[in-house]
């Protein structure tokens, strides 16, 4: 079977983790490096979670690469009450001998993509990182094959009326990246609201029985006390596992549409980091608004079997 190759740039919080999971558990994929950048959790415990979980997954032949601290315009948000302190909700993984490349991000993106012409960033967080990439590096687009990407949103944000938080974070990168004519594909908040699990749903992926499946459902306990104080209701969505699953397989997308996407970047407007279609100044992008859940479900209980044999 001819493997993808991904790299990932992440700013992993618990469903970051989940998502990494999945592309580590996928016979489809080939993981050709990691970079962190911050967002829903500092820089330093985006580095940390991504070295403990990819020890803990025994795959610290993976490198990573630290990025950006701070979005382009500093006024960054936090979702401490969403990931926890640390990202990982209560979650406490070991202590990892894993340490970064020396390489930053960037260059670590840059040399990844020579090594591997026409490999797929899959991002999962904010943009930054690729934003100084594609900047400094503007053979980068060149190099890539594809950008698949978590965040957006048509319809409602999820921390704003109008912006979805990835793409709120740092508005300008998105903007850039938007516009630098690679092929993109965007996995939205919307596609993410028309899967949400019951807490039957969750129990019925029967995830435990492994040390793999036991770090998933420790996870996602966090999140779901979170949807409860909020909700009423014990509920899980996943938006980053999703992006991942439709690079895993493509045919888990079932509905998406072309279109030109711009991003609202005046600091005075209450839709800033809102995704707008038709914007004069946006660039086109595969806007990912459905996917199937019997499919993502079945990538997803791949997890459990991490680090298993046979």
């Amino acid at each position: 079977m001819q493997k993808k190759t991904v790299f990932i740039d992440t700013d992993c919080g618990i469903d970051d983790a989940v998502a990494i999971m999945m592309a580590l558990a996928a016979p489809e994929l080939e993981v050709a490096g990691i970079s962190c950048v911050a967002g829903n959790t500092s820089l330093d415990n985006v580095v940390n979670n991504v070295c403990g979980l990819l020890s803990f997954s025994g795959r610290t032949d993976v490198p990573v690469f630290k990025g950006a601290a701070f979005p382009f315009v500093r006024n960054e948000i936090r979702s401490d009450n969403i990931h926890g302190a640390s990202g990982l909700g209560n979650v406490k993984l070991d202590a990892s001998a894993k340490s970064i490349d020396a390489l930053n991000a960037v260059d670590g993106l840059l040399k990844t993509a020579e090594e591997n012409r026409g490999m797929t960033l899959v991002t999962l967080g904010p943009l930054t990182n690729i934003a100084i990439a594609l900047n400094l590096y503007p053979q980068l687009k060149d190099l890539l094959g594809e950008i698949v990407m978590m965040g957006g949103a048509i319809g409602p944000g999820n921390v704003t009326p109008h912006a979805e938080f990835n793409f709120a974070y740092d508005p300008e990168a998105i903007a850039f990246c938007l516009s630098a004519g690679l092929p993109v594909s965007i996995l939205t908040w919307d596609a993410v609201m028309d899967m949400i699990y019951t807490e039957e749903e969750f129990d019925a992926l029967d995830m435990g029985g492994t040390a793999a499946g036991q770090l998933f459902l420790d996870l996602q306990s966090f999140y779901m006390d979170y949807k409860e104080s909020v909700y009423g209701k014990r509920l899980i969505s996943f938006p980053d596992p999703l992006a991942m699953a439709c690079v895993i397989d493509p045919s888990s997308v079932t509905e998406s549409e072309k279109m030109n996407l711009g991003i609202i970047l005046d600091q005075s407007d209450a839709r800033r980091g809102a995704s707008v279609k038709d914007e004069k100044f946006g660039g086109y992008a595969d806007v990912i608004t459905k996917c199937d859940i019997d499919k993502f479900s079945a990538l997803l209980k791949r997890i459990k079997y991490i680090g298993q044999k046979g």
